[in-house]
């Protein structure tokens, strides 16, 4: 056990603690999560760890998502209008919002309009003063092309403020419940640019949220403390305790021990295990999501659509579903499942058939087989497991066609940095969508523009593709939007643009004292309604 965990939980859990501590163990919760956060601003990145470490958490948006409806509802915004040709967006924010005090900050004023303003001006305005702190990357916004998306922010008075687009877009609103979207403090922001200190504004964060940082410790915790006046009301919880473990086994030992009061991302095989202790429980989600096999469509011999089917036909994916997910899944069919209203229902994959596969590879003039590298990301994902063993079950696969497959699992940060180059063959990859929008997961997995954010690991890049997603953007009936995602799909699935494999379940365990933790269904985790029995 760590030494700092020792500490503690030995001030807080021993025998003959006093009513204090007592009280504080029982304010407090201790998570098990697998990766520490690259940044405290869920802008900068598109990383799991650091949605769940920081989005629910720290702040807010303007408007939230539904778990029960997903549907649209207020969030620092009370209400928002569209005009008439959907180019102006208008907000009114609450009023009495704090912002977090914290040592290396004390706000002067509460939330106003000016601090949404800052909050995408720095985004979209290359001069602002913000923009290249952190690296003037902002992967999901770039990935829906905010900057020429959004013409201006502007303040309209101290509780209203409109935002002007180059063109109507039916998920723009949407686009702000997301977990990327939040709202930072301009008053914060000015006071690091006065001491030359900008950089903190990422790394000492100061927000609106639930809980505000108290210390970090990379690779071993984070620490939080309750935001004594959030306008939701303040938490049960005391203090919120983040424990980066990255083995799904010692985060599972941790809980079992009590070391832990809840673990993210068990794997499909602990399932069994947390369901029959009378101790544990178990919360599953429902989200959008997809785990694919990506080929590099860019490069000899996958550029090949006789190769790309040839793969598609090789692999035995109910062994995936089975030896990966424990079933605990559902085949992907296409990239969209049936949760999603863009799921095509008449698109299927092709069984399973190596003579065919081997009958194409011919065809391509690979008789005599290949030798490839197959890139995965090390540790699970929420679409994917166990990656490893996905390679594994693919090489074995691959190897009776005469295909060689050396498997490689790399660190998140390096496989993106690795796909960017361009130079690999294969990639096991996926999509969490962020959204309800069909066009969430296909964009980022498969449009031009995600090549260059790392997210098209397939490099594939189609015109019509592209065609179809804009007009399906363009507010319309949801037939008509449907019908566009259909042709999108229709597309995708002649290309083989990427082979889909399984539409997985996030979960999430507990310890049965714990209550009103909320495993929400587009990323993140909910901790604001928290407590312990």
């Amino acid at each position: 056990m760590r030494l700092w965990l020792w500490g503690l939980l030995s001030s807080l859990l021993l025998t003959g603690c006093d009513n204090g501590n007592r009280q504080l163990a029982q304010e407090s919760l201790l998570y098990c999560m697998a990766g520490g956060p690259l940044s405290f601003n869920p802008q900068l990145v598109m990383s799991i760890e650091t949605l769940d470490a920081t989005a629910h958490q720290l702040y807010d948006r303007l408007l939230d998502i539904d778990p029960a409806t997903q549907q649209l509802a207020p969030g620092l915004a009370s209400h928002w209008q569209r005009s008439d040709d959907g180019l102006r967006y208008r907000f009114t924010l609450r009023e009495a919002i704090s912002f977090h005090d914290t040592p290396w900050f004390s706000p002067s004023r509460p939330l106003t309009a000016e601090d949404v303003v800052f909050t995408f001006r720095r985004i979209i305005d290359k001069q602002h003063p913000y923009h290249e702190v952190g690296g003037g990357r902002y992967p999901f916004f770039d990935g829906v092309d905010w900057q020429g998306l959004v013409s201006e922010v502007r303040a309209l008075d101290s509780h209203q403020v409109e935002f002007v687009l180059t063109r109507p877009n039916a998920d723009f609103a949407g686009y702000l419940a997301t977990d990327y979207a939040v709202i930072l403090s301009a008053e914060y922001g000015e006071q690091l640019l006065a001491t030359g200190t900008p950089g903190q504004l990422d790394r000492q964060p100061v927000g609106t949220g639930p809980f505000l940082l108290d210390s970090y410790r990379p690779d071993e915790f984070i620490r939080y403390y309750r935001h004594p006046n959030y306008w939701r009301g303040s938490a049960p919880l005391r203090q919120l305790i983040f424990d980066i473990t990255p083995k799904s086994s010692k985060r599972l030992a941790k809980l079992l021990s009590g070391e832990c009061d809840a673990m993210a991302n068990p794997s499909a095989s602990q399932l069994t295990v947390i369901e029959r202790h009378p101790d544990l429980m178990l919360s599953e989600a429902t989200g959008i999501n997809v785990s694919v096999l990506a080929l590099n469509t860019q490069k000899a011999p996958f550029d090949d659509i006789r190769v790309r089917r040839a793969f598609s036909l090789a692999l035995q994916r109910d062994d995936i579903l089975h030896a990966v997910y424990f079933n605990a899944g559902e085949l992907a069919e296409s990239l969209l499942p049936e949760s999603s209203w863009g799921h095509d229902p008449q698109r299927f994959m092709p069984a399973a058939n190596q003579a065919r596969a081997r009958w194409l590879l011919k065809l391509a003039g690979l008789n005599d087989g290949i030798s490839m590298t197959l890139l995965m990301p090390a540790g699970a994902r929420t679409y994917n497991p166990d990656g490893l063993k996905t390679g594994q079950l693919i090489q074995r696969r691959l190897a009776e066609l005469g295909i060689k497959v050396t498997l490689k699992a790399m660190d998140e940060q390096l496989l993106r940095r690795e796909l960017l180059t361009g130079e690999h063959d294969a990639v096991l990859s996926g999509w969490s969508a962020d959204t309800p929008s069909p066009d969430n997961v296909l964009r980022n997995l498969l449009s031009c523009r995600a090549i260059a954010d790392g997210s098209n690991a397939s490099r594939w890049c189609h015109p019509r593709f592209e065609q179809l997603l804009a007009l399906a953007l363009i507010p319309s009936s949801p037939e008509e939007r449907f019908a566009h995602y259909q042709r999108a799909q229709a597309l995708v699935f002649q290309e083989m643009a990427v082979i889909p494999l399984v539409h997985s379940q996030r979960s999430l365990s507990y310890r049965s004292e714990v209550k009103g933790l909320q495993l929400l269904p587009y990323g993140g985790v909910a901790f604001h309604r928290a407590f312990k029995e």
